[in-house]
């Protein structure tokens, strides 16, 4: 069992605020609105869904994915199951640093979207500066727990 199966059941008790922060940031910082669709790679318990009216979310733990109510499917960064420019927006909220591929996972969230990939990744992950040094394409918008890095696709 992956060590998210394991926690799934409390995942939202322990991180809901902290996740809503970013989500929060993110949105001072990029429209979406609400009939744009978005993509969540990473989602696990997709515990912000209900802040977007055409959500999607993907997630390798099936644990995580059983927690959720809302429109998600197991699936890797990696390999995204939808065909190119299929959402508006994709999004991947400290995700990115339990990547296998951070680069393919990148690669793959671009080909999905159509206008923006908003990226958060956690300042304390062991791979920051060579993950933040692959987005510097990237606009970045601090944050104190991750960095949020923002990119218009097309």
């Amino acid at each position: 069992m992956d060590y998210y199966s394991k926690i799934a059941e409390g995942y939202n008790e322990l991180h809901k605020r902290e996740q809503l922060d970013k989500i929060k940031t993110i949105f001072k910082n990029v429209y979406i609105s609400n009939e744009e669709t978005t993509l969540d790679v990473g989602c696990g318990t997709a515990l912000y869904a209900y802040l977007f009216r055409n959500y999607k979310g993907i997630d390798p733990s099936k644990g995580m994915l059983e927690q959720s109510n809302s429109d998600v499917r197991l699936g890797k960064a990696e390999e995204i199951p939808f065909e190119d420019s299929t959402f508006d927006n994709v999004i991947s909220i400290s995700a990115i640093h339990n990547f296998n591929d951070y680069k393919k996972g990148v690669e793959e969230m671009e080909r999905v979207s159509k206008k923006k990939v908003v990226i958060t990744l956690l300042k304390k992950a062991k791979k920051f500066e060579e993950i933040k040094e692959h987005l510097k394409d990237y606009r970045e918008v601090d944050h104190p727990i991750d960095a949020i890095f923002i990119k218009n696709v097309k």
